[in-house]
């Protein structure tokens, strides 16, 4: 049975839009309230992937190469799944919370809490109050074309879907943080996801759009701006989410699933 059941005659609905449809999302047509943690078995992220560039000056040959390297997480999820995260991330959005969690149940993630915080429209002007806040009541879908690289430039991207201001940004967490100051990814076990309403909006837009069954595309990568195609924050750790039928995602469902060891974990050439 698939979590966050609450969503699914409304995932269902955006499982039948056709390239030519649309849906208006309302705020009435979810729960009132939305809890501040829920369980969703229906993901598994795995918090070990890393990507490294590297490059040289031109001319001759040089001992040494420029490297960088960025942190990520891959997320492992079927389609219909993943547009229920989308309904909940809209959920938070009207809710008017500031954020919302998923704990994460299935035994082979290696991330175990999934957080998702809202970065309100703040006063323009220091000083000014006010008593009521900005809620949001509704949104309008319509199918996009996804292509790998969603939220970078729209030469690569295919579609405009947010704009750089409102790309997000991915962080590890730690619920018992190591005070030491080096915070290894390997024992975090949180993934955080700080948002914009648009950029949450956008990202909302692509889950419900992946698995769409003409514009949809069952990998997408969102990476850094230093080490990567634009995409994110520039302070982000890479993303990738891949659904079944996707190059990484090899057996038929979640379920087929089997993270490897950690990097440092496995065996060594020689």
């Amino acid at each position: 049975m698939t979590d966050l059941a609450d969503y699914a005659e409304l995932a269902a609905r955006i499982a039948a839009l056709g390239e030519e449809d649309e849906i208006t999302i309302k705020a009435d047509d979810l729960a009132k309230d939305l809890p501040e943690v829920q369980p969703f078995g229906d993901m598994i992220i795995d918090t070990s992937y890393r990507r490294f560039i590297g490059w040289a000056g031109p001319g001759e040959d040089r001992p040494f190469d420029l490297m960088g390297r960025s942190h990520g997480f891959i997320t492992y999820i079927e389609a219909d799944p993943l547009r229920r995260v989308g309904l909940w991330l809209l959920h938070l959005l009207f809710s008017g919370r500031a954020w919302a969690g998923l704990a994460l149940s299935h035994p082979g993630s290696r991330a175990r809490w999934l957080y998702v915080q809202v970065n309100r429209p703040a006063p323009l002007r220091g000083g000014l109050h006010s008593e009521m806040d900005l809620r949001y009541t509704a949104y309008e879908h319509w199918p996009q074309e996804v292509r790998r690289h969603p939220f970078a430039d729209i030469t690569m991207a295919g579609v405009e879907r947010v704009e750089p201001d409102h790309r997000p940004l991915f962080a590890y967490g730690w619920s018992a943080p190591d005070y030491n100051g080096t915070f290894p990814a390997k024992t975090a076990d949180q993934i955080i996801w700080d948002l914009t309403p648009e950029g949450l909006c956008a990202l909302a837009s692509l889950f419900f759009d992946m698995g769409h069954a003409t514009l949809g595309h069952n990998e997408v990568d969102m990476e850094p701006p230093h080490v990567g195609f634009a995409a994110t924050q520039p302070r982000s750790i890479a993303a990738r989410v891949w659904l079944p039928g996707s190059f990484g995602f090899y057996a038929h469902s979640l379920s087929g699933i089997t993270l490897p060891p950690w990097p440092e974990d496995r065996p060594q050439p020689g």
